[in-house]
C-alpha cells in the first residue's frame, strides 16, 4: 500500500513537472525562432551566410571579407563593434538593434515603474503628474550628468551687504 502511495505522489509531480516544461516550451519559443539572429549578433564573422535570411546574406559575406571590420570587432568587442557598421552595412546595423533592443527595453521599463512606484506614494501626496513625468525621466535617462557649472553662474548670489553694480 505505500507504494502505491508513494507512485500516486510521484505522479502528480510528474504531472506539474510536464506542464511547467509545456508553459516554458510555449514562452520562450520565440528564441528558437530567433537562434539565427543571435548567431550572428554572438560571432558575426562566424556564422553561416547561408543560415540567415537571404535579403541580408550578401551584407554577412562582405562584413565576413571585410579586414578592417574585423580588426575592429577585435579592438573595440562584441560589445560596441555594431556602431561602426554604418553606413556599409545598414540591415545588418538594423538586425543588431533588434537583437540589443529585446532585452534593453524590458529592463527600462521595469526600471521606470519601480521608480514611480517608490515616489509616488501616499506621503508623498503632493506630488504632481508633472514632478512625476520628470522624476521618471531624470531615473531612465542614462549617463545624465548636470552641468553645475552652467547651473551655478545662472543663479545670482545675493549677498547681504555687498553693492549690486557687480
Amino acid at each position: 500500500m505505500r507504494a502505491t502511495g508513494l507512485t500516486a505522489d510521484l505522479d502528480q509531480y510528474k504531472d506539474k513537472i510536464t506542464e511547467l516544461l509545456q508553459e516554458f516550451e510555449r514562452r520562450f519559443q520565440v528564441f528558437g525562432e530567433l537562434e539565427n539572429e543571435f548567431a550572428f549578433f554572438r560571432s558575426p564573422f562566424t556564422v553561416k551566410a547561408s543560415d540567415m535570411p537571404a535579403d541580408i546574406q550578401l551584407e554577412i559575406i562582405d562584413l565576413q571579407c571585410d579586414y578592417d571590420m574585423k580588426q575592429k570587432c577585435a579592438s573595440v568587442g562584441i560589445d560596441t563593434f555594431y556602431q561602426y557598421l554604418l553606413p556599409g552595412y545598414p540591415k545588418l546595423t538594423s538586425l543588431a538593434a533588434k537583437v540589443l533592443s529585446m532585452f534593453g527595453t524590458t529592463y527600462l521599463c521595469e526600471q521606470a515603474f519601480s521608480v514611480m512606484n517608490i515616489n509616488k506614494t501616499k506621503n508623498r501626496s503632493r506630488l504632481s503628474n508633472a514632478h512625476l513625468n520628470d522624476i521618471v525621466k531624470c531615473a531612465v535617462t542614462q549617463d545624465f550628468k548636470p552641468d553645475i557649472d552652467a547651473l551655478v553662474k545662472a543663479k545670482r548670489c545675493q549677498v547681504s551687504g555687498a553693492s549690486s553694480s557687480r
